[in-house]
């Protein structure tokens, strides 16, 4: 009879350490998982906040130059250049952005200084920086490690 009473105990023991186990053992898994889950979402977003941070830099900049013959786009060394016009005190300012080396950059200087593509400040990186001009339509589209996105405005001076 004892030794049933002790087989029994046994058996009880081992059940709750056997469910005890499983549930330590699960629970490990499921944390593991929700930590590569977070890893990635803190990748993605962090990859998207670079790419949005960019285009919505740029559509700032185009809405405060949104003026008259106040935007253009060159090229130089087949790099593109949104180059934004205005002026101060008599003189011809240009605020030209473009990406470089890695990095989305602006210059800011007098019409008539000439300039290196590397004299740009850096703004954040980024692998590319496209622009197109048609019209009053701008397209923009920036690219970081081997994503894009793809900004569309219309300047409301070209439509006056």
């Amino acid at each position: 009879m004892k030794k049933k009473k002790n087989n029994i105990w046994i058996v009880n023991y081992l059940g709750a350490l056997c469910l005890l186990a499983i549930f330590v053992i699960g629970s490990l898994v499921l944390m593991n998982v929700g930590i590569r889950v977070y890893k990635n979402i803190v990748k993605n977003s962090g990859e998207n906040f670079r790419l949005r941070a960019s285009l919505a830099y740029v559509a700032t900049k185009l809405h405060q130059y949104d003026q008259t013959d106040a935007i253009t786009v060159e090229e130089k060394e087949g790099v593109p250049i949104l180059v934004l016009w205005e002026q101060r005190n008599g003189k011809k300012y240009r605020t030209m952005i473009y990406a470089y080396d890695g990095a989305l950059r602006e210059l800011f200087q007098e019409e008539s200084m000439e300039y290196a593509l590397q004299d740009g400040l850096e703004v954040m990186d980024l692998d590319d920086f496209q622009i197109e001009k048609k019209d009053s339509q701008i397209a923009c589209t920036s690219t970081y490690n081997s994503e894009s996105e793809t900004l569309q405005l219309t300047l409301r001076s070209k439509l006056q």
